[in-house]
């Protein structure tokens, strides 16, 4: 009974501080950034990614309905947006190919969920059926999602730093993943423990290489320096 309470009830509560904490991580970078003009070695694939899935993982929990996991992720939504308007002005022309893939991002996501919901609507498709269909897509999202922060594996290892690799968020993605794991098998939600799950695995790579390849000096490597490294590295190939 106690352990039943301590899963359902109050780690879901603990969930959405953690999950909370977890989107709201960004922020002082973000403000950073804003304040100096540059985005420095902040990664904003992760920003745009973090708008796609809270507003797959709301359109779930408005089907199921859970309101753990909406006010898990209400805030994020708009934390995020808020990120990605912010920071996609400051990407340096240098990097047009990879604002082309966040805008692309961003337009896809909203394309598709748009979309999933009006199939699933105007299909007819029973409450549970839609719900299973939305768990689906939040949780493709949302492992994305949480292995975005290796998309820059090669320069982190090229330049033998993990600059790139926002250590706040990466702490947060481990500890909100591992409750929510709980949560989700104390409920028997595949679609809640599953994405955390994978979640909590990937966030545990990333610390990884935190420890490995440290950031030096105490001092952020520049991002542009990294990709100028990593395209060295493609010439040289």
């Amino acid at each position: 009974m106690v352990g039943s309470l301590l899963l359902e009830v109050y780690f879901p509560l603990i969930g959405v501080v953690l999950s909370n904490a977890l989107y709201l991580a960004p922020a002082p970078a973000v403000a950073q950034a804003v304040r100096t003009g540059k985005l420095g070695s902040l990664n904003v694939l992760p920003l745009v990614l973090m708008v796609v899935s809270t507003t797959a993982w709301i359109s779930y929990a408005l089907s199921v309905p859970n309101p753990y996991i909406t006010a898990s992720n209400l805030p994020g939504a708009v934390a995020a947006v808020a990120y990605l308007v912010f920071t996609l002005p400051l990407m340096p022309r240098e990097a047009a190919a990879e604002r082309r893939t966040v805008q692309l991002i961003a337009v896809a996501g909203t394309a598709a969920l748009l979309v999933l919901w009006s199939y699933l609507v105007l299909g007819g498709l029973a409450a549970e059926e839609r719900s299973k269909a939305l768990g689906f897509y939040g949780s493709l999202i949302c492992v994305i999602l949480f292995a975005s922060p290796l998309s820059t594996m090669r320069e982190v290892i090229a330049a033998k730093s993990s600059a790139t690799i926002y250590a706040p968020l990466t702490l947060a993605q481990v500890a909100n993943c591992a409750t929510w794991t709980g949560y989700g098998f104390a409920i028997g939600d595949l679609w809640v423990w599953g994405p955390n799950l994978t979640g909590l695995l990937l966030g545990l790579m990333q610390l990884a290489l935190k420890l490995v390849f440290p950031v030096r000096g105490g001092a952020a490597v520049e991002r542009g320096r990294l990709v100028a490294k990593g395209s060295d590295l493609d010439d040289e190939a």
